[in-house]
């Protein structure tokens, strides 16, 4: 049997059973304590909630996630989009996801009108994406014209640069400091102020840039001696509202001469430059960069390293040419008696959108010596055989030219051909039979000649033997011993149109860039 102790005693509410009078009465008043306790509850809950969600939430909303367009912030005044509803009942049945509390939005707040941003100005002419480094619009201004290429001059100095372009004939000068100025002498082929002999390593300028730097002492004073010879090059400009930007072109050419670009050297260095009309110019360049001078800065010298310089030799990549003592048994263009090593001419420094490959233009040469002169046998491919005009014009067909440095290490350093160096040109006869010669450097002794030899020629390719006395290089037989060594180059012209025209140069050097520069030459040495 239960034991009745076990049970919970609940009053009996049966209407058979009522409670005593005082106890209903005071249930009444319990229970209506509790009702007032839930409405107060139930009154401060429902305000709270009604300042959280703001004005005129009059009624339960299920909680939303509001977007907006970029660039713009919901206002009471902004329809709003709900693009996800959950109640607090899914809220919780997401394990691991704790959903964001909604901002406070706080009522009475002044709706602040956006202000419109100061208007920005748009340059009709689009800025030519490789000067976007160097282009500060607050000095240039926006560009008014789209970039163009044109032929210029550069040659870099010790302290600064100096830039020349053709379309405007003018010599900009940069010095280290920032600043630039144009120089308005003009050069008209007079004779070029010297001023000594440069110190080793560096460079007299010549031409239209030596001549600025020969007459004006400031310009010498604040440039110093060039580090490099003179440089022709393809140049790419835009023009701006207050200045231009310039930097090299890689095209084949520029020029209706086809002179040779020399964006395309081993040793050219790509620049940046911008010139303000103001008077300063920044710029970039791969590896030199002018230093920026404050005028209260002092400048203290820097440590010169001693570097030797085996002025015997140019550098090796320029060709090192042996010449074997001995002669052919007969001139008449034809090679079973030379039994020397053939090197071969094959660098494309002129025209390389007029070559279009080795059976286009290409050549191999050999090299003899004796008493009475230099033998030289050139074979030569070639699918359009055009010769040149006689006489000075001698270059513009096809044909042999030959530079040759006597004094290498007197002058080793001397970017400009003296009377110590000569440049010959060889061509064949209109019918390809005969060898006409003409000597343009030194300028003392150009002239027209006839040096012994002869050409053979068949359908793609003639072939060239020549000798050249000794007296066309300043030099004679009591001067030549096995071992002596001469600045040296080859060259072979191409031209397939109809008028006279150097279309295409190739080079033993592929350091050449143009006919009197001696320090692209190689090295021509005289064997056993």
């Amino acid at each position: 049997m239960a034991n009745p102790e076990d049970f919970e005693i609940i009053p009996d509410q049966t209407p058979d059973a009522p409670p005593p009078a005082r106890s209903r009465l005071w249930l009444w008043v319990a229970a209506a304590a509790i009702l007032f306790i839930f409405a107060f509850a139930v009154g401060v809950g429902w305000a709270t909630l009604s300042d959280r969600l703001g004005p005129g939430a009059a009624t339960a909303a299920p909680v939303v996630a509001i977007t907006s367009q970029p660039g713009q912030t919901p206002s009471p005044d902004t329809p709003i989009a709900a693009t996800e509803t959950a109640t607090a009942q899914d809220a919780t049945q997401a394990p691991g996801v704790t959903p964001s509390p909604l901002p406070a939005t706080p009522t009475n707040t002044p709706t602040s009108t956006p202000t419109s941003p100061p208007p920005t100005r748009v340059c009709t002419v689009p800025l030519d994406p490789q000067f976007s480094a160097i282009f500060d619009p607050g000095a240039l201004g926006c560009p008014i014209a789209p970039t163009s290429i044109v032929w210029a001059a550069y040659e870099r100095f010790e302290r600064g640069a100096m830039l020349w372009r053709s379309d405007t004939n003018l010599t900009y000068i940069l010095y280290s400091d920032g600043s630039w100025g144009p120089s308005n002498e003009t050069w008209d082929g007079r004779e070029i102020p010297r001023r000594g002999n440069p110190p080793p390593g560096l460079f007299h300028p010549e031409r239209g840039f030596g001549y600025v730097w020969g007459v004006r002492n400031d310009v010498f004073t604040r440039l110093g001696w060039a580090t490099m010879p003179e440089k022709g090059f393809c140049a790419a400009i835009q023009p701006f509202e207050q200045g231009f930007a310039v930097t090299g072109a890689a095209v084949a050419n520029c020029t209706p001469e086809n002179l040779y670009n020399s964006v395309f050297d081993p040793d050219w260095r790509p620049f940046l430059y911008s010139l303000e009309n103001s008077g300063r110019w920044r710029g970039a360049e791969s590896v030199w960069a002018p230093p920026v001078v404050t005028p209260s800065a002092t400048i203290a010298p820097s440590p010169t390293a001693t570097v030797v310089v085996d002025t015997s030799m140019r550098p090796p990549q320029n060709g090192v040419f042996t010449a074997r003592r001995g002669q052919p048994t007969a001139l008449d263009g034809r090679f079973n008696d030379w039994p020397g090593q053939w090197q071969s001419i094959s660098a494309v420094v002129q025209g390389r959108d007029q070559w279009s490959g080795p059976s286009d233009l290409s050549a191999a040469f050999q090299v003899m010596w004796a008493a009475e002169g230099l033998y030289l046998a050139v074979a030569v491919n070639d699918d359009v055989l055009r010769a040149g005009p006689d006489g000075s014009n001698l270059w513009q067909g096809d044909g042999v030219e030959i530079q040759f440095d006597r004094r290498l290490a007197d002058d080793f350093f001397d970017a400009r051909a003296n009377d110590d160096d000569t440049q010959i040109g060889l061509s064949p006869d209109d019918s390809f039979q005969y060898v006409r010669g003409y000597r343009w450097l030194p300028f003392a002794g150009e002239a027209r000649f006839d040096p012994p030899g002869a050409v053979a020629s068949t359908p793609g390719q003639y072939s060239m033997e020549v000798l050249i006395p000794w007296l066309y290089f300043d030099l004679s037989a009591a001067e030549l011993y096995p071992g002596l060594r001469f600045g040296f180059n080859i060259s072979v012209n191409d031209n397939d149109s109809d008028a006279p025209a150097q279309q295409t140069v190739i080079s033993a050097s592929p350091a050449r860039t143009t006919h009197d520069n001696p320090t692209e030459w190689g090295t021509l040495i005289l064997g056993e």
